[in-house]
């Protein structure tokens, strides 16, 4: 069974404000490779197929090398609508393709666990399977000028996701219908059910949001704050990097107490040779550590006259772009000082 995903970045982002959403980082990485990981990492899914804007051609290349995405077999030209986006993917896609998901890139957060529901869901007596989430507002419709026209039951009615998995051969023949037709649906299961065709709805995820407005940022951000204080999704766990530091120095006369890069006013301060900062030294040591690199003592050892007295929030910065060649980027940090 050949599965593959086409992942659709290629909006121009009207009501954001920038053609360039997808490109926006959270904890510095791009909402599209956040988007692409989950794909990349779930071993039923054989390849990727990622559509953009020309323009941005370059820039997601290497983004895809930064982050060491592996399974982007084509990148695609997106078209003026994304229906017409999701056409281009389709049409490049090998006649061999059993199952293709088609996930949109400004929902960043979407899990494996959504991922492997709609693949695993798929059978020969349904043409498609999608997400989906109950409504909690209540619904109504509208007449002219605003009247309310009634309410509607909420519990029919859903909310509906990405990624959406349809047999490859029932989802093509729908998109070439509705090209020919001049259709345009507001979701790809929407041109299956214009033609008859059976789609089955599965549990979507509260957190698999859409990055549309730069408010949506705030929500993308508290959402993997939540997960994160309970269980990452999957993806952020795979690249998530924990190290352990710690340094001890002795009180001395004549010295002025650097922690934390403040000076403390005291009368004595600590032992060292640079300006013998113990919290910056740890969390230097922890940093490394994560990225598997040596410690303070392999970049910056007591014995090199260039560091003495140096101030160690400089010893920081340069630890900062030691792991940034390492692909490492600290998220948070937290300390304990014993006194």
């Amino acid at each position: 069974m050949k599965i593959s995903a086409i992942v659709v970045s290629a909006g121009i982002g009207k009501r954001f404000g920038s053609p360039d959403k997808v490109f926006f980082e959270i904890y510095g990485k791009p909402l599209f490779i956040w988007a692409i990981e989950p794909f990349d990492s779930y071993e039923k899914i054989d390849d990727i197929w990622l559509v953009i804007r020309k323009e941005a051609l370059k820039k997601v290349k290497a983004f895809l090398d930064k982050f060491n995405i592996k399974k982007v077999r084509e990148i695609i030209e997106g078209g003026k609508e994304r229906q017409d986006s999701v056409y281009n993917a389709l049409m490049s896609l090998p006649s061999e393709t059993d199952i293709v998901l088609i996930h949109d890139a400004a929902r960043p957060m979407v899990s494996q666990d959504v991922i492997k529901r709609v693949v695993e869901t798929m059978s020969v007596d349904i043409d498609g399977v999608i997400p989906v989430i109950s409504l909690t507002d209540t619904i109504k419709w509208t007449k002219k000028k605003g009247i309310i026209g009634g309410t509607l039951n909420r519990d029919i009615l859903k909310a509906v996701q990405t990624p959406q998995a349809f047999w490859f051969k029932k989802i093509i023949k729908a998109y070439e219908r509705a090209y020919n037709e001049g259709f345009y649906g507001t979701d790809d299961a929407s041109l299956i059910e214009r033609y008859g065709g059976k789609i089955l709805s599965v549990q979507g995820d509260e957190n698999n949001i859409k990055v549309t407005t730069r408010e949506d940022l705030k929500k993308l951000e508290f959402a993997i704050q939540s997960c994160s204080s309970i269980m990452l999704n999957e993806t952020i766990l795979n690249s998530l990097r924990i190290g352990i530091g710690y340094d001890s120095h002795k009180f001395v006369e004549k010295r002025k107490l650097i922690i934390g890069g403040v000076e403390i006013p005291y009368n004595r301060g600590l032992y060292g040779h640079s300006d013998a900062d113990v919290l910056i030294h740890a969390i230097i040591d922890a940093i490394l550590g994560s990225a598997g690199v040596g410690d303070i003592g392999t970049y910056f050892p007591d014995t090199d006259p260039s560091y003495k007295d140096i101030s160690s929030m400089v010893l920081l910065e340069k630890t900062l772009e030691i792991v940034k060649s390492n692909k490492i980027k600290p998220l948070w940090v937290d300390c304990i000082i014993f006194a």
